[in-house]
């Protein structure tokens, strides 16, 4: 199951390969119960989702939960707005 992330655009920016590396990680203190490996990752910054990333892979039980590859960094085409929130929250639209 696809979960969103809300971040600030810069830490969007680094999450994207903004410092050169390959793979990415997000740490969650609560890991989804629903997600596993080839899910998308939605970020969200400014009040809309921007795009995904597919997870390649996923550890509940490691302090870098969730890891993807930059280039599967996708755009999203339509405006999804979405509000301010804390951890994470599985896809609703």
């Amino acid at each position: 199951m696809d979960i969103v992330l809300y971040t600030k655009p810069e830490i969007l920016a680094h999450k994207q390969g903004g410092d050169g590396f390959e793979e990415y990680y997000w740490y969650l203190s609560r890991p989804p119960k629903n997600f596993e490996e080839g899910d998308k990752v939605y970020f969200a910054t400014k009040g809309f989702i921007r795009g995904y990333f597919v997870c390649n892979d996923f550890n509940p039980h490691s302090g870098e939960t969730i890891c993807w590859n930059k280039n599967s960094w996708k755009e999203e085409k339509a405006t999804v707005p979405a509000s301010p929130f804390r951890s994470f929250r599985y896809k609703w639209w």
